[in-house]
C-alpha cells in the first residue's frame, strides 16, 4: 500500500499552514539531534533508531517547534518503557497481531484530503467479543503509525471509526473506566508526532451521547468540537471530503475494506525486522534519567488522573 504524496494543490496549503525553509529544517535537526545526546536517559542507539529524515518528519508533525519535538520524543521512548504492553511483542505475524488484523479493519486511505489531511479507518471485521482486545488492536495501531513515519508526513489527521457492530459489550470494554482505555490514549495519542484535525463517528446508536458523556469530563473542548457523530455509514464523509479517496464500499475508488486492511498488514509484515530491533532498542534508562527531566507521562501514569488532558490536538 504506497502513500501517495501530495499533489501540487496540497503541497501548496501544506506549506502555507507549515512553512519549511530546508537550513532552518537542517538547523533545527541538528539542534534536537544535540539535545538528544544530553538526555543520558533515553537509548544509546538514537544514530540507528532515528535518521535525519525520521527526525524532519517529526519537526514537521511539531509544526515546527523544537521544545514540542523534544517533548514528544521523550514521551515516545518513554512510553515504550512505561507502557510495555502495546511495544512488546511486536512481531506482526505474531499470533495476536495476526487474530487482530482478521478482526479488526484499521488501515490509512492512500490519497490525501484536499486539504492536505491523512484518513484513518478502524471498524469491526469480526463482531465476536472475544476478539476484541484494546490491548492488541492499539499495539496493531501503534505499529501503522511507526510504519507511517517512516515514509512520510502529513498535516493532519482525520479518523473515521465505524461503529457498525458495536454492542453494549464493546463500548463497555472501551470505557476509560478501565486503565487500559487510559492507557492506550496515552500511548496512541501523546507519543507521536500526528495531529488530530477531525473524528468521525459512523453508525452511531442512539445511546452514542450516553457513552460519550462519559468521555466529555476528561476531554478538552477542543477535542470535543472536532467530534463529528453520523447515524448513517461511509456516505456521510462524501461532503468533508471526495468520495473517490474512499474504500469501494463507501462509493469510492481505493479499494475494499479486505484490500486496504491486508495491504497494510503486508506493510507492517515487510518491516518485520526493524519492529523486532526497535522493541530492544527503543527504551529508556529511568535510573540514568536526570531528576528535572521527569517526564509529564510518567507522572500521569502514576494516577492515570487527567491522562486525556494532554492530547495532541491542533
Amino acid at each position: 500500500m504506497t502513500l501517495l504524496p501530495p499533489t501540487a494543490e496540497q503541497q501548496k496549503r501544506i506549506n502555507e499552514e507549515v512553512p519549511t525553509d530546508p537550513e532552518t529544517r537542517k538547523r533545527d535537526v541538528a539542534a534536537i539531534r544535540e539535545w538528544l545526546s544530553k538526555q543520558p536517559h533515553l537509548p544509546d542507539h538514537m544514530g540507528l533508531l532515528f535518521h535525519d529524515s525520521r527526525l524532519e518528519r517529526f519537526l514537521f508533525g511539531c509544526k515546527n517547534s523544537i521544545e514540542r519535538c523534544k517533548l514528544i520524543l521523550e514521551r515516545y521512548f518513554s512510553v515504550r518503557t512505561a507502557i510495555p504492553e502495546f511495544f512488546a511483542l511486536r512481531d506482526p505475524f505474531a499470533q495476536e497481531i495476526q487474530e487482530c488484523y482478521e478482526a479488526i479493519h484499521y488501515f490509512v486511505l492512500p490519497s490525501l484530503t484536499d486539504e492536505g489531511h491523512r484518513v484513518s479507518i478502524l471498524r469491526l471485521r469480526n463482531t465476536a467479543i472475544d476478539k476484541f482486545s484494546i490491548q492488541t488492536i492499539s499495539r496493531r495501531i501503534l505499529m501503522v503509525l511507526d510504519t507511517r513515519l517512516m515514509e512520510e508526513r502529513c498535516l493532519s489527521n482525520i479518523m473515521v471509526i465505524d461503529l457498525e457492530g458495536f454492542s453494549l459489550v464493546h463500548f463497555t470494554k472501551c470505557s476509560p473506566t478501565q486503565s487500559i482505555v487510559r492507557k492506550s490514549m496515552l500511548a496512541v495519542q501523546d507519543s507521536m508526532p500526528l495531529r488530530l484535525h477531525r473524528v468521525h463517528f459512523l453508525h452511531a446508536p442512539a445511546f452514542i451521547e450516553s457513552i460519550l458523556n462519559i468521555f466529555y469530563p476528561l476531554l478538552k473542548d477542543r477535542l470535543i468540537q472536532k467530534f463529528r457523530i453520523h447515524t448513517g455509514g461511509g456516505e456521510e464523509l462524501h461532503s468533508y471530503m471526495d468520495k473517490d479517496m474512499l474504500p469501494n464500499e463507501w462509493g469510492g475508488k481505493a479499494g475494499s475494506f479486505d484490500e486496504l486492511n491486508d495491504a497494510w498488514q503486508k506493510k507492517i509484515e515487510k518491516n518485520k525486522d526493524w519492529f523486532l530491533r526497535e522493541e530492544k532498542l527503543s527504551r529508556t534508562n529511568e535510573s540514568a534519567r536526570l531528576p528535572e527531566s521527569k517526564s509529564r507521562l510518567l507522572m500521569e501514569l502514576d494516577g492515570l488522573q487527567g491522562s486525556f488532558r494532554q492530547l495532541n490536538i491542533d
